[in-house]
């Protein structure tokens, strides 16, 4: 089921997430300037030419990678990854979703992972002050 946020379709978040989300835009409202939402990025399952063409485009499509939130400030554009009680295993999202959406939109602008959740396990916050990845818990 989708959530919403002030007539926002949240398409891909969960429950949780959804609730993470509104509580750091309802403290954080002016963070960023443009926001989008479910950002599909990367190459997609890649069917056999055999294949129908509608299924070819369905399959693409439904299998791409989807950034949670892409927001944009004067400087930077933040690749946003949403976690309930995150652990170390989101590192590889965060890095995954940076580069895939260099990739797919070549921005000229600094792209920086970002990470909201509600909890940190110590290995994950060890690794995030490490990589210098921006991260609020909210």
């Amino acid at each position: 089921m989708s959530q919403f946020y002030k007539n926002i379709r949240l398409s891909h978040l969960s429950r949780g997430d959804a609730y993470l989300w509104s509580k750091f835009i309802d403290k954080y409202p002016d963070t960023f300037f443009d926001i989008k939402y479910d950002v599909r990025v990367g190459l997609g399952v890649i069917l056999p030419q055999e294949y129908p063409e509608w299924l070819k485009k369905s399959a693409d499509f439904l299998s791409k990678k989807r950034i949670d939130v892409v927001g944009e400030t004067k400087r930077h554009i933040f690749v946003i990854e949403i976690r309930v009680n995150a652990k170390s295993n989101v590192i590889g999202d965060l890095l995954s979703y940076k580069y895939l959406y260099e990739l797919s939109f070549k921005p000229i602008k600094k792209v920086l992972p970002f990470l909201i959740s509600n909890t940190l396990e110590a290995d994950l916050l060890i690794t995030l002050r490490e990589l210098k990845i921006n991260y609020i818990i909210v």
